[in-house]
């Protein structure tokens, strides 16, 4: 009696702890989320810890869908805010921008001309215009910078014809030095640089869209490797994230989970029955901020992962007519 005593007064005593801890962890959990509005120039980023709202900034530009190192852009209109300038002043850029990357001391602009065309700029940091757009064949998905290439993803269509293709250019003048067809997939929109290889994520089979990655060699400017997982990606690869030398994270609408390129094995980190909106990863606590989309409701809400990707707090986010989530962080 004494010891079943003793077994249960142990568990209470665990019990309370992991929730004590819980509740420390919930005390310390600050994320970021961020809203827009389709009708009003209406941005929000609002700053919480745990359930708590501490902070609104707002910012007047519509539509925003586009956060990428500390520019806020839309691929629906023409305005730019670069966060990191205190004065937060909106400039403006090629209307319908899908990319904006930064090389030294120039941002490149990939926007869209017409639904088969692309263009690209350059404008100086203060996103003073440089040189004339130029405009090319296709649907522009992606865009990395190196120092002597630049290069797009691109859907190209003609009449009930469709490819895929990687386009080159010479980053100085953005004239065009190549493309190549990826005949191995049929769907592709984000492409990442790892070293000499660019990584292009898509499917190759309209019936089961699993994930294929290809492995394209810029020095050889030819497909080197590919390697498709057992795992479905609707809507397609949303963002990566390198984790170890062998293995990365890869984040969609279905699940977040790891390759290991070296294995090819495949492990599900962390699934949801909602749609997945966007994650951030915290280095400082090693938990990720997970923004999901409860399907049946339309509403919002942020779990928080730990380092072993289950699930630890739920915050759910106050219903909003003016302004929708896009991103967390």
């Amino acid at each position: 009696m004494q010891k079943a005593y003793k077994l249960l007064m142990a568990a209470t005593v665990v019990s309370m702890t992991v929730g004590f801890n819980h509740a420390v962890a919930a005390q310390k959990d600050t994320y970021q989320v961020v809203s827009t509005s389709y009708e009003q120039p209406h941005t929000t980023f609002e700053t919480y810890i745990g359930n708590k709202k501490i902070e609104t900034v707002r910012y007047a530009l519509k539509g925003a869908d586009r956060l990428h190192d500390g520019l806020l852009y839309s691929s629906y209109h023409d305005r730019v805010i670069n966060l990191k300038n205190s004065k937060t002043i909106i400039k403006q850029i090629e209307p319908a921008t899908m990319r904006i990357k930064k090389y030294k001391n120039v941002y490149y602009v990939m926007s869209l001309s017409t639904i088969n065309q692309f263009s690209l700029s350059k404008y100086t940091l203060d996103f003073k215009k440089i040189g004339a757009s130029k405009r090319y064949t296709g649907f522009g998905k992606d865009l990395i910078v190196t120092g002597d290439k630049l290069y797009v993803l691109a859907d190209h269509m003609k009449g009930v014809d469709y490819s895929i293709k990687l386009h080159t250019f010479d980053p100085t003048s953005l004239k065009p030095l190549q493309h190549e067809t990826i005949k191995e997939l049929i769907y592709a929109k984000y492409i990442r640089l790892a070293g000499s290889q660019l990584k292009i994520y898509g499917i190759r089979s309209e019936k089961n869209e699993k994930l294929t990655v290809l492995s394209y060699d810029v020095k050889k400017q030819r497909s080197t490797k590919m390697m498709t997982t057992d795992q479905h990606v609707k809507g397609g690869v949303e963002k990566t994230q390198t984790l170890t030398k062998e293995t990365e994270l890869i984040f969609n609408q279905d699940r977040m989970y790891e390759i290991n390129h070296k294995t090819k094995q495949v492990r599900v980190l962390y699934d949801s029955k909602d749609d997945l909106i966007d994650y951030a990863y915290d280095a400082k606590t090693k938990t990720y901020h997970v923004l999901e989309e409860i399907t049946k409701t339309a509403e919002f809400r942020v779990k928080t992962l730990n380092s072993h990707f289950k699930p630890v707090a739920t915050y759910r986010l106050k219903p909003s007519d003016s302004v929708r989530p896009f991103r967390v962080l």
